[in-house]
């Protein structure tokens, strides 16, 4: 088997959920995407040297606003703190029903992590501070006058500027698309609190000017580009926010403008195909000054996706306080997008020091020897792949460095996955049409299914549309339901494998196992199949591992078919010992994607513990357990992997 280079550790997140709501069928399939990752890592490795963690996104309006309309309506008692509570336990809960296996699952406003959470926030803003990567700017945020506070986030819903956007509601400075803007240039805005429109006041917050770092993102950006294992519409998506910033306007808006005569700071040019001008700038900052001088005159425009600056500040009350501020930024809190991107940091902190490990977080975030992959969805693409980068290479120093030395924060690997739809359109908690929660899911069909039917979704390459017998059964008059496709490779095909084996063991050899050699066809076989599954897991190409795995059980399933018809004793040995072969990797290869039932063959096989580790993946059954002579005797009608009650 190829030799293969492996970080020391590894560190594995999730996109965090919100502390206001239940795990849906988006949720649950980046997490069973990193899981399955965790797994196969911790497999190789050893679960020492891996750190899988995520925990509850609890600030931000968001929740902050979700919990108030609640509240508002007589519909809960809690208090803020205690409503995030119960949805961090309800997501803990769900988590383990999908064998999901977090090292810990934290929440950011909660203790213990609250705790780490302030120190990390702190010493992220400190080294930003006075590596001299933030500005301090008085700009314009939304006021309700009516109420006489200022708006955050989704306090404000309108209609995003960004051409061609397709979100379904605009908020304060970004889409439920994650399309960045300024505040001004939010098409009708409403506050969601007095339902008034709101006025702007000035207010001071810290920036750091992601347009700095462009170059360095475009470095990323080439190296991604060269790696088979980077999802091809990330990097696309990356590209786009690498353009210039531009504005667009329509020919009669472009009369309005020349009225103004004002200095000519940028390029225009005129698109004949869309009959519109683009303003081009050198810069955001530049863009900024004109789309002002737009809104206050009431020229109506539209921008592009580019680097904007990340505000790092806000004044939102429920949020981590920001130190170390003059006292015109007094009273800050930090917006919750940067914070989240920390936040990982924080919860390795508050796991090393819960657990009692020497090691510091340093030494697993900050090692050039060592792996940070990040699962997400497309929707955070842009905080994950360009905000957090530039937030890390700030933090490290006064210079910019993409590949940063030893003892600085590492650039992630980020893995991101396209939507899953209902019906052709994107579901989730807060969007028109509802997820399926994923505990809803379960009522139908168990964990393993479920496992394998989302690691199925080719969600790296294209948006997944789930289809349900149960959700949809009109679309599925006489046919079977997709979800439970590709679970079959585990309740049909594996397990009349793994059946077939032991039953004949016990009814044709006294239960003894025969002492015959794999062929070396087969052994071959498997190392093909091992090496074309790591290939692919190490190019985060998991929809493939499934494909691979089906195909490799049912040629094992056809090849028993035919060679246990032939009545000869010792071609039954031969055909055991070959087929044993093949559920010994097998089930190796099993093991991150259905953990539970994996564990049960082991356990019959007598092998146990000893098939996750790959320095046994080549050797034979009997190699690895040279002193067992029979396996666990198996009842009539044993299931490995088990069927859903409701589809016996």
């Amino acid at each position: 088997m190829e030799k293969r280079n492996f970080p020391s550790k590894v560190i594995i997140t999730a996109g965090m959920p919100n502390g206001n709501k239940p795990l849906h069928i988006g949720h649950i399939s980046v997490f069973i995407w990193s899981d399955f990752y965790a797994r196969y890592m911790r497999d190789r490795i050893g679960s020492e040297n891996v750190i899988y963690i995520c925990g509850t996104d609890g600030f931000g309006s968001s929740t902050e606003e979700k919990y108030r309309k609640l509240k508002a309506e007589g519909g809960t008692d809690l208090t803020l703190t205690e409503y995030i509570t119960n949805f961090n336990k309800i997501q803990k809960e769900t988590l383990k029903k999908y064998d999901i296996s977090l090292n810990r699952f934290y929440a950011s406003c909660l203790q213990p992590a609250l705790k780490y959470h302030t120190e990390i926030s702190a010493f992220m803003f400190k080294k930003m501070l006075e590596n001299g990567k933030l500005q301090k700017k008085q700009t314009e945020q939304f006021y309700d006058e009516k109420l006489n506070t200022f708006l955050n986030g989704r306090q404000v819903e309108g209609k995003c500027p960004i051409e061609g956007c397709q979100s379904e509601v605009g908020y304060a400075d970004e889409c439920s698309l994650g399309h960045q803007y300024s505040p001004r240039d939010l098409i009708e805005p409403k506050s969601t609190l007095s339902n008034t429109v709101p006025t702007f006041k000035k207010i001071t917050n810290y920036y750091l000017s992601l347009d700095e770092y462009r170059e360095n993102l475009m470095n990323i950006i080439y190296r991604e580009k060269e790696k088979d294992r980077t999802h091809k519409f990330m990097i696309k998506e990356m590209r786009d926010y690498m353009t210039r910033p531009v504005i667009f306007i329509t020919p009669d808006e472009k009369e309005k403008l020349e009225k103004l005569n004002l200095k000519q700071d940028y390029e225009i040019k005129f698109d004949e195909k869309k009959n519109r001008y683009e303003l081009v700038f050198n810069n955001v900052k530049s863009r900024d000054i004109i789309s002002d001088i737009l809104s206050e005159n009431k020229i109506h425009y539209t921008t592009n996706k580019t680097l904007a600056p990340l505000r790092i500040t806000g004044n939102a009350a429920w949020g981590v306080p920001v130190p170390f501020v003059e006292e015109d930024a007094k009273d800050l809190t930090f917006y919750v997008w940067p914070e989240s991107l920390w936040a990982p940091i924080s919860f390795t902190k508050t796991y090393l020091e819960e657990m009692g490990i020497s090691q510091t977080w340093q030494d697993w975030w900050c090692n050039k020897e060592n792996e940070i992959t990040q699962f997400i969805g497309e929707d955070n693409l842009y905080f994950y792949a360009l905000a957090e980068p530039a937030i890390f290479m700030a933090v490290n120093g006064k210079e910019n460095n993409d590949q940063p030395e030893n003892g600085k924060l590492q650039m992630p690997n980020i893995v991101a996955n396209k939507h899953v739809l209902l019906n052709n359109i994107k579901a989730s908690s807060s969007g028109s049409l509802k997820a399926p929660t994923a505990d809803n899911l379960l009522d139908y069909y168990t964990k393993e299914q479920l496992r394998c039917h989302f690691l199925s979704m080719n969600i790296n390459n294209a948006a997944y549309n789930f289809k349900s017998k149960v959700f949809s059964p009109q679309d599925f008059e006489g046919t079977g339901d997709p979800v439970v496709a590709q679970g079959n490779m585990l309740t049909n095909i594996f397990n009349r494998l793994v059946r077939s084996v032991i039953y004949s063991c016990q009814t044709m050899f006294n239960n003894k196992i025969p002492t015959n050699k794999p062929d070396i066809k087969i052994i071959e076989k498997c190392k093909t199949i091992v090496e074309e599954y790591q290939n692919k897991v190490q190019n985060f190409k998991f929809n493939e591992v499934i494909i691979l795995l089906d195909e490799f059980f049912r040629a094992a399933n056809q090849d028993w078919s035919v060679r246990s018809k032939i009545n000869d004793e010792n071609e039954r040995k031969q055909l055991i010992a070959d087929t044993i072969h093949i559920i010994k990797v097998g089930t190796t290869l099993l093991h991150p994607i259905a953990p539970e039932g994996s564990a049960l063959v082991a356990k019959y096989l007598k092998a146990d513990d000893k098939l996750w580790n790959w320095d046994n993946i080549e050797k034979t059954y009997l190699e690895i357990c040279p002193d067992v002579d029979e396996f666990l005797f198996l009842e009539p009608k044993f299931d490995f992997f088990k069927k859903h009650p409701s589809q016996i």
